[in-house]
């Protein structure tokens, strides 16, 4: 400890070497693993629709902030005496050079998170301590000084990064329309065709009236297919009618040959854009009011960042404890209780900024009255995380609101899947009403006659379990993922067919230009679906640019399974009685006494005690941990003396636990009792309530 008993206050080079050392661990721990992330997917700027001034004050500040920081810090401590300057250096050193320990030991000691980080503790302590006492460590951090300038300059050049820093422009395609029609696309996200069916594999009008009521003057196409189960790359396919190259970003500078270049000179471009920046801003303007200020996009930034950074350096097990970040582009803390009102809340990001529900209403009621005018709605719905009732009610579904590992395994049981695939059927509900909302708005302008109506999702998603993911590529996962809903009201058309060709996502833009009769129109991969369609298999890429083929025949065979499967869950009934025993909705539970050793805590089990209609977060969702329970067993709800829900115990994070949606009619203003059943036979046993 000679150094220690030797220690000096530093001169300021001595000082500014200290502050670089810790710079360059920084830059190594830190800031690197985060920018090789942001570097290799910059879909996450573009669907936040960061700015390139955005993008180039992270980097900056998230590189050089928090050395500046420590380097005050250091700067006060050496004002003090040499040993508080060096006890404080050695400490910012030891934990800095402890999380690039943590990245490297985690994975070889899985699980034994104490461990690692005590093992990386030690050794940022002895490794702080050399660099100080052996020459060649010293030497190899006076080396390293430069790290900082050489990580943020290959972000900021060197990676994807640069396409969102330095876009090319993008002009209006010359073309000519023959033929006038107003057109309207309506996208939803994360929605199968299967999820809309019932047994007989009918679209199911009884819980989606909406799609039934558009499928009546339509012609519906059962066996359509995506072209990728990632929204930026289905999407891309969806407004240009080509695959997107590999590497290339969701942009109107990386597909500039798109239906919006098509169209901006002949057609009014109502656009509602919040993943992709498909739609040039020249022709997609936002308005003032709903341009989001930079300071506010940085203080989103800043947030979402720290829970991506935890993932990245923290042990898994820590990690794990953390908001997904793998299911949405963006406020990830997930905070279900908003300050304000239902009308309020943050509900989906448009082109520039966030809407809230009256402001998608508003949008839909904005449909230009123009034979010469192109909608087309991105809608983020039913996608999760899932709480939202059929009319749009907000609930808190926490703590189980991501049951899966981001799109990719599902971390619960054959129960818990089944509890998850309630939630989203409840919300495809939603979805639901908001096509109510656009068949009402044309019908009431007249334009639905004559219009050019497309309805659609980028993807669906799997609830098999097992080892199918939820939605990673995977051919086991073809006819739930893969087959998203299509329908097609053409100008004029007033039965309704079916047309069971296969049809892609490629094909949408094709079909628009030529029903529109324009000329000069650019090659695309799709054909138009007004005349012959070839054999074609169902080819997806991945994320990571792989390619996976199957044939229209496996997609139609996996849907029929996942029909089956869908029925043997929920039966047949309305979206708020889905679940194992329907027929026990509305009936009163019956005296069957109390369920011997099993309990449960139910919870926030006092929001049912004050309920006001119309507040911000609906009690609409009943779930707790319960005791004496085994997985699979069924759980009964009931709300103020009837069952209202039915569901089945699952594991999840080492607890048993429960969940199901009720119908907030359901629910009357004031007090309202919850009691949970279990359903074990001939009589309901009674667990426990609020």
């Amino acid at each position: 400890m000679s150094f220690w008993q030797e220690a000096e206050v530093p001169n300021r080079r001595r000082l500014l070497i200290g502050a670089g050392h810790l710079a360059a661990l920084w830059a190594l721990a830190f800031a690197q693993p985060l920018f090789d992330l942001l570097g290799k997917t910059p879909d996450f700027f573009v669907a936040r629709d960061n700015s390139p001034g955005d993008v180039l004050l992270l980097g900056i500040g998230f590189m050089f902030l928090p050395p500046l920081v420590m380097l005050l810090v250091e700067w006060v401590a050496s004002r003090i005496g040499a040993k508080p300057y060096l006890a404080v250096h050695l400490a910012l050193f030891s934990v800095l050079a402890a999380f690039i320990f943590i990245q490297i030991l985690d994975p070889i000691l899985p699980g034994l998170w104490v461990m690692v980080v005590l093992i990386s503790l030690a050794l940022g302590a002895l490794l702080g301590v050399a660099s100080i006492q052996v020459k060649f460590v010293t030497s190899l951090f006076d080396i390293l000084i430069v790290a900082p300038v050489v990580v943020v300059l290959m972000f900021f050049f060197l990676s994807d990064t640069n396409k969102v820093l330095f876009p090319e422009s993008t002009e209006a395609l010359e073309v000519s329309v023959g033929r006038e029609a107003p057109v309207v696309v309506l996208t939803f996200d994360e929605l199968g065709t299967v999820n809309l069916l019932d047994a007989d594999g009918e679209i199911d009008g009884q819980r989606f009236p909406n799609f039934a009521r558009m499928a009546e003057t339509s012609t519906w196409y059962p066996n359509f297919s995506t072209n990728a189960y990632f929204t930026p790359m289905a999407m891309s396919g969806i407004l240009t009618g080509n695959r997107p190259a590999d590497g290339s970003l969701p942009t109107a500078a990386d597909q500039p040959e798109n239906i919006f270049s098509l169209l901006t000179d002949s057609y009014r471009l109502h656009v509602l854009e919040p993943i992709t920046q498909i739609c040039d801003e020249k022709f997609c303007p936002t308005p003032k009011a709903e341009q989001t200020a930079q300071r506010q996009r940085l203080r989103s930034l800043a947030s979402d960042l720290r829970y991506v950074v935890g993932r990245l350096v923290l042990p898994e097990r820590l990690a794990d404890r953390l908001p997904d970040v793998g299911t949405n582009f963006e406020d990830f803390d997930g905070a279900d209780a908003p300050k304000k009102g239902i009308k309020d809340q943050l509900f989906v990001k448009g082109k520039r900024g966030r809407n809230t529900p009256q402001e998608y209403v508003d949008f839909i009621r904005e449909i230009p009255e123009s034979d010469r005018a192109f909608t087309m709605m991105h809608i983020k719905q039913p996608h999760q995380p899932w709480k939202f009732g059929v009319l749009g009610e907000q609930y808190s579904a926490e703590p189980i609101n991501q049951l899966s590992e981001s799109t990719g395994q599902w971390l619960t049981d054959e129960p818990g899947i089944a509890s998850a695939q309630q939630r989203m059927t409840v919300q495809s509900g939603f979805a639901d009403t908001l096509l109510g909302e656009v068949l009402d708005r044309l019908e009431a302008t007249g334009l639905w006659d004559r219009a050019l109506v497309m309805v659609t999702s980028d993807h669906g998603i799997s609830f098999e379990g097992g080892e199918v993911p939820q939605r990673k590529v995977d051919l086991k996962s073809v006819g739930e993922v893969a087959n998203p809903p299509l329908l097609i009201k053409y100008p004029g058309e007033s039965g309704g067919e079916v047309d069971r060709r296969h049809v892609t996502t490629l094909d949408l833009v094709p079909t628009i230009a030529s029903e529109l009769e324009i000329e000069g129109m650019y090659e695309t991969e799709g054909v138009p679906l007004q005349g012959k369609v070839p054999q074609r298999d169902i080819l997806l890429k991945d994320i990571k640019f792989n390619e996976y083929r199957a044939t229209p025949a496996e997609m139609e065979a996996q849907r029929e399974a996942a029909i089956e499967r869908q029925v043997k869950r929920f039966g047949d009934g309305p979206l708020y009685t889905l679940g194992p025993s329907p027929e026990l909705i509305g009936k009163a539970p019956g005296a069957g006494g109390r369920a011997k050793g099993a309990g449960v805590e139910l919870v926030r089990a006092g929001a049912w005690n004050n309920y006001r209609p119309g507040q911000a977060l609906v009690p609409m969702y009943v779930t707790g941990t319960l005791t004496g329970v085994k997985p699979g067993e069924e759980i009964v709800a009931v709300v103020n003396g009837k069952v209202r829900g039915t569901t089945r115990a699952f594991r999840f994070k080492g607890a048993v636990r429960f969940g199901t949606v009720i119908d907030p009619d359901s629910l009357k203003p004031g007090a309202n009792q919850v009691e949970v059943y279990l359903n074990r036979g001939r009589k309901l046993s009674f667990i426990g309530g609020n």
